[in-house]
């Protein structure tokens, strides 16, 4: 294969990636301003609906049950958009973690079978250290493997973990503030 064929198909995978980024990044985008879209027209009609419940209010208590009345559900929703969010950037950060892991082993591909085709060509008794090279990429790449699965692991159990704590602690908040 020619040089300028390899520089073309280079090129054509290059602009192909570019291409996947882009679309993963305007996919994400696009979740979330739909979202915020959403997110603007319940905020819309709960507010009408609000502004017409405290119309109806007659006196200090009624207003005071009011107020209680729409702490809770408040929190529930707050809790509710925040893990939407977080689950659409989540979705969006693993598309682009598959996308650049995906480079990774394709790049360790293409380099094991350079090496390979340099073993083949290679001096008598060059084979061995070419072997050794090819040896250690292969190591370094099972090695990113392993490190990028614990990562996600720990990454996704802490997230888990930091989600859950702040929804206890804001039910918590809420539920304290209706029994004072």
């Amino acid at each position: 294969m020619s040089f300028i064929n390899q520089f073309t198909e280079i090129q054509q995978s290059n602009l192909e990636k570019s291409l996947r980024l882009s679309n993963i990044a305007l996919a994400g985008v696009e979740r979330l301003i739909n979202l915020q879209l959403g997110i603007a027209r319940d905020l819309i009609a709960e507010n009408a609906e609000t502004a017409k419940a405290l119309s109806e209010v007659k006196d200090v208590n009624g207003l005071v049950a009011f107020q209680r009345q729409l702490a809770q559900p408040a929190v529930e929703k707050s809790l509710t958009v925040a893990r939407n969010v977080f689950e659409t950037a989540s979705a969006t950060q693993h598309e682009l973690n598959s996308l650049v892991e995906e480079q990774v082993l394709a790049f360790n591909k293409n380099l094991v079978s350079s090496l390979d085709k340099a073993i083949e060509s290679a001096p008598a008794g060059a084979g061995a250290a070419v072997s050794v090279l090819r040896n250690a990429v292969e190591s370094a790449a099972n090695a990113y493997d392993t490190a990028s699965k614990t990562t996600k692991k720990i990454v996704t159990e802490l997230t888990d973990a930091a989600v859950s704590g702040a929804e206890k602690t804001a039910k918590a908040a809420s539920r304290g503030g209706k029994a004072a």
